[in-house]
């Protein structure tokens, strides 16, 4: 089974992303995880499915993992973790 992670998804382009996902029951077919960088051990979104607690967002080594990064964070970050996921090896999308 894939495994997914949602990065920025309460932000203003995450949470429409988040409630077009719901509307289509987008959330079944694979692990989803959700990554927060200020909340990590909150409650993950409500997705209809069990779902660990939140992430931490700079978790390189949780990131690599995954075969899907959805990141909705800003360049900001992009432009921070995406050069450390290709250096640990990561070959996701």
């Amino acid at each position: 089974m894939l495994k997914v992670g949602f990065v920025g998804w309460r932000g203003m382009v995450g949470s429409v992303l988040m409630g077009r996902m719901r509307e289509e029951d987008d959330f079944k077919g694979y692990e989803a995880t959700f990554f927060s960088t200020s909340n990590v051990g909150g409650q993950a979104p409500d997705v209809g499915l069990d779902v660990p607690p939140l992430q931490d967002a700079y978790d390189t080594k949780l990131l690599s993992s995954l075969d899907i990064v959805v990141t909705c964070q800003g360049s900001g970050y992009t432009k921070q973790v995406y050069p450390k996921l290709r250096e640990n090896g990561w070959r996701g999308y």
